[in-house]
């Protein structure tokens, strides 16, 4: 007797992203692939990363980038940056060794910068983290003319997988979308993002990558080293690893400036290719613009509305609403107009 046996495959479609890369720089065979400028810089002279051997990296090829706090005149400061200066909207990530376990006594702050200024010094975002402290934490925080202003402090019971109790390499990241900030500890998404910028002063709106250490022992004057490897920048549709991908849901995203005079951009993400109609309303519900109403493929879209109606006529001041439709979807957000 026999028997036919049937078999049915069923093909599922995979959504595969492109990744654009930006920037990298992995150190290896102790050479730079990019220009490094110093920050912070005092008397003339400043920090910049430099290749250094080391055993055990991430990358496993032997090599690290090193940034010292070696200048007294610097108060245990040390900050370098790279790439041409006009990243905007980007994915960052970076390898770096983080003391970790014995209690510290002063502060200590190892991260990554983004948007950093032509100085190094004026202005930039940080990501950082102080795990020495005798309250660990990681810390989102504003660099501006120097002095440091937190945006968000996530504490030990909040950092995935907790404050670890030995040092060693942890990878930190940042998804930058206008004013929109998506932070990173190990891969995992840190809890309450995406955070704004909502500081009197303007969001940073482009600059420069880095890194930035700082250790100052309440008890005198002290030096170390951060270790750095495999940094990474890509469009801001990348993903973090094989596994999760950042572009994962509809969604609409607050417009900036805001509020703006005269234009503003408005940005959306799409996990698929849509069918999408975004217009904008007056404060009484009135359709005054239509600024999308046509198919576009997955990723993250940006429109500029210039504060005109569907006629070209300039709008009053005032508070305006723009909705993203789609099948299964619709989401509105409120933005100002001033003048």
């Amino acid at each position: 007797m026999y028997y036919k046996i049937f078999v049915c495959v069923l093909l599922l479609p995979v959504l595969v992203m492109a990744q654009q890369t930006l920037f990298s720089e992995t150190f290896a065979n102790g050479a730079l692939q990019n220009t490094w400028y110093p920050g912070f810089l005092l008397n003339g002279i400043g920090n910049v990363v430099e290749p250094f051997a080391y055993a055990g990296n991430p990358s496993g090829d032997g090599w690290v980038g090193r940034l010292s706090t070696d200048r007294p005149d610097s108060g245990g400061v040390a900050e370098s940056y790279s790439s041409d200066g006009t990243l905007s909207d980007f994915y960052m990530e970076a390898n770096l060794f983080i003391p970790s376990g014995s209690t510290f006594m002063g502060a200590e702050y190892f991260g990554i910068e983004f948007r950093v200024d032509s100085s190094g010094l004026t202005s930039a975002y940080q990501l950082v983290t102080n795990f020495r402290s005798s309250t660990p934490r990681i810390r989102f925080r504003k660099r501006e003319a120097g002095t440091p202003t937190a945006i968000k402090d996530w504490s030990a019971a909040e950092i995935p997988g907790g404050v670890p109790s030995d040092s060693g390499w942890h990878k930190l990241a940042v998804r930058a979308i206008a004013n929109q900030f998506w932070l990173y500890y190990d891969d995992q998404e840190l809890p309450g993002c995406p955070y704004s910028d909502n500081t009197t002063t303007p969001a940073f709106t482009q600059g420069f990558i880095g890194i930035y250490a700082f250790q100052l022992s309440f008890v005198g004057y002290s030096t170390t080293d951060l270790y750095v490897d495999d940094i990474l920048v890509t469009d801001a549709a990348t993903m973090i690893n094989e596994n999760k991908n950042l572009s994962h849901s509809f969604q609409l995203y607050q417009n900036y400036p805001n509020p703006f005079n005269p234009s503003t951009q408005i940005a959306f993400e799409l996990p698929i290719s849509k069918f999408v109609q975004l217009d904008v309303f007056n404060l009484i519900g009135q359709k005054v613009r239509t600024l999308l109403n046509e198919s576009r493929p997955a990723g993250i879209h940006q429109v500029t509305w210039d504060a005109r109606d569907d006629f070209g006529n300039e709008l009053p001041a005032g508070i305006y609403y723009y909705q993203l439709k789609s099948t299964n979807f619709q989401q509105t957000r409120k933005m100002l107009l001033v003048k």
